[in-house]
């Protein structure tokens, strides 16, 4: 099957800009142990000047990965034979191993640090209750009080339920095309709108931007034209009141019109996008770990501002990334599908 190379730099990509706009969570009111308040002043995180785009805007990552998720799965589903089995072994295998495992630590860590000092840091809510909703991969179903242990994998949590109704529609869009994806997203576009906090709707409206870009860039028009037309629409999107309907899909049909280029260095990109999902979940658990200990051995705070730390965080993290794919994330993906398909 073929692959986009594109798309797995926009990945990396997306999940570099949580990474940095998560930050704050050295600081006040996330690490109580600070008494720096970065939300007041948000441009006193290292190299703000150049990063201030991710520091202000770089949770929009959530909703980009929707939509590249969107895209990703219409290549691989509306190009094969329905088969629920292997369906959802596949994502269960695929998400399920490393979220079960920062589960774990992130209670390991918030155990220690109110057991030393009496007080949780990054996310307060770490209960049972809360900790059974993480285990079973529902903690934003409207189930939860608030913020919870690794609270990142909340749009995962989120996006699984659109796995749900995405396979209920595969008939459909082999069928009719872009006339149900229109239909469904116009549907799920007013269903959003009428409640703006029922992320579901918001997940699976992108989710279908995503399936509509895949379909839109089948269509044999040259890369030029494709990338004229996604520079136009985010133009377009950022100086009018529709970011919220075209900035995500726009940036998507941005990156693969430029797939070309992206294949030049395809082995990079590759290992890049392999790191995505590991990046995105175990910077908490590293930021725990790096609070306490700062805590632990009454280290300066203000070490957190400088610049040689937060490169080498960021270096660290993206090391730790790709080893924790290829030593567990990768085994444990073949090893699951392997049992459960053999």
């Amino acid at each position: 099957m073929k692959k986009y190379y594109s798309i797995e730099i926009l990945r990396f990509l997306t999940a570099i800009s949580i990474l940095i706009f998560h930050y704050q969570h050295f600081f006040l009111p996330y690490n109580s142990f600070s008494d720096i308040k970065v939300l007041e002043n948000i441009a006193i995180q290292p190299f703000y000047t150049f990063l201030e785009f991710f520091y202000k805007f770089g949770n929009s990552g959530v909703p980009m990965f929707w939509t590249i998720s969107g895209f990703v799965f219409a290549h691989i589903y509306l190009n094969q034979k329905k088969d629920i089995k292997r369906y959802f072994i596949n994502r269960f295998s695929r998400l399920y191993p490393l979220h079960l495992i920062t589960l774990l630590i992130v209670a390991g860590l918030q155990i220690l640090n109110n057991f030393f000092f009496n007080k949780f840091q990054i996310y307060q809510i770490n209960d049972f209750y809360h900790f059974i909703l993480n285990l079973l991969f529902i903690s934003s179903w409207g189930l939860e009080k608030g913020y919870s242990f690794n609270y990142p994998i909340w749009s995962v949590s989120v996006e699984i339920a659109v796995y749900f109704f995405f396979y209920l529609t595969i008939e459909k869009i082999k069928k009719y095309n872009f006339k149900f994806l229109i239909l469904i997203s116009v549907i799920l576009l007013i269903i959003d709108q009428l409640n703006y906090n029922f992320f579901f709707s918001k997940c699976a409206r992108l989710f279908f931007y995503g399936v509509i870009i895949y379909k839109i860039s089948l269509i044999r028009i040259s890369s030029k034209k494709f990338l004229s037309i996604s520079i136009f629409l985010i133009f377009l999107s950022l100086k009018t009141g529709l970011k919220t309907f075209l900035l995500y899909p726009s940036i998507l049909l941005l990156f693969v019109s430029l797939e070309i280029y992206f294949c030049k260095i395809k082995n990079l990109t590759m290992l890049l996008g392999n790191q995505t999902y590991s990046l995105y979940l175990i910077h908490v658990p590293v930021q725990l770990i790096i609070i306490f200990l700062i805590k632990f051995f009454s280290i300066n705070n203000n070490l957190l501002l400088s610049g040689y730390f937060f490169i080498s965080y960021i270096f660290v993290m993206i090391i730790m990334s790709y080893i924790i794919f290829e030593i567990f994330e990768k085994p444990a993906n073949n090893y699951l599908r392997n049992y459960f398909l053999k």
